[in-house]
């Protein structure tokens, strides 16, 4: 008798099924991938530059975005690229921090990104991207894509390390998909300008000479001669790049001229006036007013302002009184 053994071999098919959960890019989509450049000419910055004070910024730049399709929720979130460091304390936009150290110590970076045709021009109330946590629906998303850089002064900068530059990739992702990177390229180079003012510069005394009423004429308020002005140097030591300014106020009689003190000892119906040059100069210092004197360049530190103090009239001849004539004046050096 033969047995014969039946086997059943039992086989489960199964069709595979690919659930897309998150998001997904449409078809003829992909990651946005974005660059933008640091400027190629060097920035000079005041030393005295106060904290937070913008030295760069690219402003909203635009680029081609994708369309992508969510089948779940999720958030939005941002990641900031490997060459920028921790959070710089003092610094917040829309309630977030907002800048982020780079290899250049005193200078910060802020990244913000943007998913509409109209983006906020107010950085202060736009959320910067580390800290982005909107909401994802699941729903199709065309993206626009816009991106903000901006660099600020976050305390003494100190460039002896080298151009600031920013490596890595700071990306945008929504739930599981990353849909937008940014490079930021070029080295941005820094040069800390500053002017200093030499010692005997700082307090400076003009003695004028003693005159008599006589040599005072209706035709001219201002006392001419040489020998009856006194001329003074203001001098500093600068960086090479800086553009010198400056400006001087104090108490007028009459525009651009400093009045006299009021006491029982002093002179009336007399001030002083300021010229820009020697003794023969006819150039008026206008007061209260921001004057450029010049541009540094290389291997000539030393700047010099030379200025002449002279007797003005302010009133009639006859209106003059012998006395004493003094008067205070403060000199603001600007350096840009």
């Amino acid at each position: 008798m033969k047995k014969w053994v039946l086997s059943l071999l039992l086989f489960t098919v199964t069709s595979p099924v690919a659930w897309a959960a998150g998001c997904s890019f449409e078809s003829g989509y992909s990651k946005s991938v974005a660059t933008i450049p640091f400027p190629s000419v060097m920035l000079g910055v005041p030393r005295d530059a106060p904290v937070g004070t913008e030295l760069w910024s690219s402003g909203w730049q635009s680029f081609s975005g994708p369309s992508i399709s969510c089948s779940s929720t999720g958030k939005v979130a941002g990641t900031l690229a490997s060459g920028i460091g921790a959070a710089v304390p003092g610094f917040t936009s829309n309630g977030f921090s907002s800048v982020f150290a780079t290899n250049v110590p005193g200078i910060g970076i802020s990244v913000f990104w943007c998913n509409q045709d109209n983006c906020n021009p107010d950085y202060n109330q736009v959320t910067p991207i580390s800290s982005l946590a909107w909401d994802v629906q699941a729903t199709r998303y065309p993206l626009k894509v816009k991106w903000w850089v901006r660099l600020i002064k976050t305390g003494d900068i100190d460039t002896s390390g080298g151009p600031l530059a920013v490596s890595g990739v700071s990306s945008i992702s929504y739930a599981n998909l990353t849909v937008a990177d940014l490079m930021l390229t070029g080295n941005f180079i820094v040069n800390s300008l500053a002017c200093e003012v030499n010692p005997d510069s700082r307090n400076i005394t003009v003695q004028l000479p003693t005159v008599a009423k006589t040599d005072f004429s209706a035709s001219k308020p201002a006392l001419p001669g040489a020998d009856k002005a006194r001329s003074f140097n203001i001098n500093m030591l600068c960086d090479s790049g800086v553009k010198v300014s400056y400006q001087i106020d104090g108490p007028q009689a009459l525009p651009d001229v400093l009045a006299n003190a009021v006491g029982a000892e002093m002179a009336t119906g007399v001030g002083v006036q300021l010229f820009q040059g020697d003794a023969h100069s006819t150039t008026v210092v206008p007061l209260a007013t921001k004057r450029f004197f010049t541009s540094t360049s290389l291997g000539q530190p030393n700047v010099r302002i030379p200025l002449t103090a002279r007797y003005y009239r302010t009133g009639a001849v006859s209106d003059i009184s012998s006395g004493l004539v003094s008067t205070t004046a403060t000199f603001t050096l600007f350096y840009e």
